[in-house]
């Protein structure tokens, strides 16, 4: 599959970017210095649909990392060609979506990042419980799980925060995790994920 490496990359990203620096012209990250170099599973919190966007952004890589989201998105006419083209995995909600599993973890086995969101939904009157398969997919992989806090609370035109936690591995004591121990990892997970947005909304 194509890929928008290179100038495709840059161009997109450069007028995408633009667009969004209308809606909020002032954008911080903190905590860059903490993203691993090749694969992990960057997990956040979900409010508006551009999150993947400010991800990107925050992230700086130099290519699209692979983003995890509803199948319904690739049916979508025109955008779900542009989703298809970036290289998004569509999710079958509400199923044991093997094909998206095993394409995740080809994403991630290669050194590539992955971005899904645990909440499965945008959570705009609060936080959601987390599903456990990012944590699943980072155990199988070996790779650590990178948390990430964007800002809640928005008006337009004021500025956006997205802070980058420290990543960290997951390890059990049995190779294959109980259904308890993925749901423990996950509740830490959303723990972390949530704390780092202490103070900024």
């Amino acid at each position: 599959m194509m890929k928008p490496d290179g100038i495709a990359y840059r161009l997109l990203y450069t007028i995408v970017r633009v667009a969004l620096f209308f809606w909020h012209p002032v954008f911080r990250v903190t905590g860059r210095e903490n993203i691993p170099a090749g694969a992990c599973v960057i997990c956040g919190n979900h409010i508006g649909m551009a999150d993947p966007l400010w991800t990107i952004f925050a992230l700086r890589e130099k290519r699209f990392f692979r983003i995890m989201a509803k199948e319904q998105l690739l049916e979508v006419p025109l955008l779900g060609r542009l989703l298809r083209w970036i290289g998004l995995i569509g999710v079958k909600r509400g199923e044991n979506d093997v094909h998206a599993v095993r394409e995740a973890l080809k994403t991630l086995k290669a050194g590539d990042k992955l971005l899904l969101y645990p909440e499965g939904t945008r959570a705009r009157h609060g936080r959601l419980e987390g599903k456990t398969g990012a944590v699943l997919l980072a155990q199988r992989a070996e790779c650590p799980l990178l948390p990430v806090y964007i800002q809640r609370r928005r008006r337009p035109f004021s500025p956006l925060h997205l802070v980058i936690g420290q990543p960290y591995t997951v390890s059990f004591p049995q190779r294959r995790a109980t259904a308890e121990e993925l749901r423990t990892a996950t509740d830490a997970l959303m723990d972390t994920i949530y704390a780092l947005g202490e103070g900024i909304g």
